[in-house]
Parts: structure tokens; C-alpha cells; sequence
């Protein structure tokens, strides 16, 4: 567990330090909020569905948030990831939440942090 959440920091940390050609630090933060939104809606709705590490992606979600208050502050992060995440619930909704747990668990198969457990 401790390896996951060195991991995660990590991810973290290279992905606000360095610099993205293609890429702001603005640009970036909203990206990492983007990333927290999704772990809080696999929490949200995939533990219906699958068994997840939800310590895991609660750690992923609130170290992106984080590290994106650093570059965007405060306010402005809890305004964009209000609105990020009711984005995200709505493409929920929109895929079913069966499919879109399904979909996320494909997507984070092949990952060194494992959130789906089965």
C-alpha cells in the first residue's frame, strides 16, 4: 500500500514539475483535476460493480487535487472540479454505469496501480 501511495505522489509530483511541451501548468492541473474526478466517480459508482481499492483511488484523486491547488489555487480548483465532476457524473449517466465501470476497469488493467481488484 505504502508503494502505491509513493507511486501515485510521485505521478503526481513529475507530472506538475516538469515541463509539457504542448502543455501549460494550467493546462496540466485541470488535466490532474480531470484524473480526480474520474477516481471519485469509480468510487462512487464502480464499488457496485466491481471490487475496488477505494484507499487507493481516494489517495490518486485527492493527490491531483493537490498538486493542481498549487498551480491554480484554492478557489479556483474547488470551482473546477465542482464543474469537472458534474461533467463526470454526466458522462456516467450518459454510458450507463455498468459500461462506464466496465470501461474504466479496462482502462486501468494494464497500470502498476491496480483500483479494480477483480
Amino acid at each position: 500500500m505504502r508503494r502505491r501511495a509513493t507511486f501515485v505522489l510521485a505521478l503526481a509530483v513529475s507530472t506538475h514539475a516538469a515541463p509539457a511541451h504542448a502543455q501549460s501548468q494550467e493546462e496540466q492541473a485541470l488535466a490532474l483535476l480531470r484524473a480526480s474526478s474520474t477516481q471519485s466517480a469509480i468510487i462512487t459508482f464502480c464499488a457496485k460493480h466491481y471490487a475496488i481499492d477505494g484507499t487507493t483511488a481516494l489517495r490518486i484523486s485527492q493527490t491531483a487535487r493537490d498538486v493542481a491547488t498549487k498551480v491554480l489555487g484554492q478557489e479556483r480548483v474547488n470551482a473546477a472540479f465542482r464543474d469537472e465532476l458534474a461533467r463526470r457524473y454526466a458522462e456516467v449517466k450518459a454510458t450507463g454505469e455498468a459500461q462506464w465501470c466496465a470501461d474504466q476497469r479496462e482502462a486501468f488493467s494494464d497500470g502498476e496501480v491496480q483500483i479494480f481488484k477483480n
